[in-house]
């Protein structure tokens, strides 16, 4: 993991250099430590804001100011999707200001990968290359909600293992029912008390 930092850094770096005005806002986070547990992994990185510049490490001794745990796929979309920070697929210890920080930095990084593209592989290939990535995540993802759907009701149709919406509601009624029949019971209790 740690060979891979480099890397990263140099990529995170890069493209935080290409939105000056996300960069700009680095200098809330001047020497704030964030470490960042994969959980599928199990490695702890932990970024660091030096001079509007993000430095990798995966030491863990010094004490984090924000520690974010979740899966790699999940810390993946954190960057199309800032709001999932706070979701309950991601578990946030430490301080929760900074993260709100965190999240509206990430709300407002733009970073444009189409024209990075086109500095290595010319105008004429960046567009079809961008352009087959966004069909392929546009695939995937309705992909994944179309599994998550069949699998859902894969569950309450067949395996008959998830109750459905009308049983759900049937459930909740006897519920209400259940509820202002003990509410009624306890009133009578209560004026049959000397």
């Amino acid at each position: 993991m740690s060979s891979l930092l480099k890397p990263l850094e140099l990529a995170l770096n890069t493209a935080l250099g290409q939105d000056l005005e996300t960069k700009a806002k680095l200098d809330q986070f001047e020497q704030r430590r964030i470490a960042v547990h994969i959980k599928d992994f199990n490695h702890t990185i932990t970024m660091t804001v030096v001079d509007q510049q993000l430095v990798l490490s995966t030491n863990t001794e010094e004490t984090a100011d924000l520690t974010i745990t979740a899966n790699a796929m999940t810390l993946a979309k954190l960057g199309s999707d800032p709001d999932s920070l706070f979701s309950a697929e991601i578990d946030i210890n430490g301080d929760v200001q900074f993260a709100k920080q965190l999240r509206d930095l990430l709300d407002g990084f733009d970073f444009d990968w189409e024209a990075q593209l086109a500095k290595v592989t010319g105008d004429s290939l960046a567009y079809p290359i961008a352009h087959g990535i966004r069909k392929f995540s546009g695939w995937a993802k309705n992909t994944h909600q179309a599994m998550q759907e069949n699998t859902a009701e894969y569950l309450r149709e067949e395996a008959r293992i998830l109750p459905d919406k009308s049983q759900i509601n049937d459930y909740l009624t006897d519920i209400d029912k259940l509820r202002a029949d003990c509410d009624r019971i306890e009133a009578r209790i209560k004026r049959l008390q000397p």
